[in-house]
């Protein structure tokens, strides 16, 4: 099933872009309306959200091994990184203790790393063949590499004196890495056209 004919390629543009326009409203309205926490704090729409699209693809990532057995060592450990990440997110309810929850999830992805380590090459290339990872590692290098570099106080601080600097900060960091984590959504549609519809439909 060809998911790349010029129809389905300019669907995916409008429909893409109003999700992209979706993310940047929901920052928009924390900016004109922000919550109790504050600007752009753990308990914003920005926030939230991040954490429901993290939620969302834990979820897919874990059954996507499901949809195409050959990939499920990649999938798996792609799915627990993100629970580790979405944790991560969720420190405000647990403080410093969210370690914890973490550690076993860590010693997970170590086990099935040795268990699996013979069919790890092969399920790799084939995960990174699809035009569907490129989705997958640009939300990665958006969200875990440059919103941490655009959230560096030094860069803020060459425009912002220390009194005023944070908010534009967080704004901008919080922003860029919930389209780091939209970009993975997208990918998560990609795969799921590929291996959920995509067989459904050669069957």
């Amino acid at each position: 099933m060809n998911h790349y004919t010029p129809l389905k390629i300019t669907v995916r543009v409008v429909v893409y872009s109003l999700f992209i326009l979706g993310l940047a409203e929901i920052v928009m309205l924390d900016a004109m309306f922000p919550l109790v926490d504050g600007y752009f704090g753990e308990i914003s729409r920005t926030e939230f959200s991040q954490e429901f699209i993290l939620l969302l693809l834990v979820i897919f990532y874990m059954l996507l091994g499901n949809w195409h057995r050959p990939i499920k060592p990649v999938s798996t450990i792609i799915a627990l990184f993100l629970l580790i990440s979405l944790i991560r997110e969720l420190n405000f309810l647990i403080s410093t203790w969210w370690i914890y929850p973490v550690l076993p999830v860590l010693a997970v992805i170590f086990w099935l790393v040795w268990r699996d380590f013979s069919k790890l090459r092969k399920a790799t290339m084939e995960f990174f063949a699809q035009p569907a990872s490129v989705w997958f590692f640009s939300g990665i290098l958006v969200t875990f590499v440059f919103s941490r570099l655009m959230g560096r106080s030094k860069f803020w601080l060459l425009m912002y004196d220390e009194s005023n600097y944070r908010m534009a900060k967080a704004a901008v960091e919080e922003s860029i890495e919930l389209m780091g984590y939209g970009l993975m959504l997208l990918s998560a549609v990609e795969f799921a056209l590929v291996y959920f519809f995509g067989k459904k439909r050669d069957e």
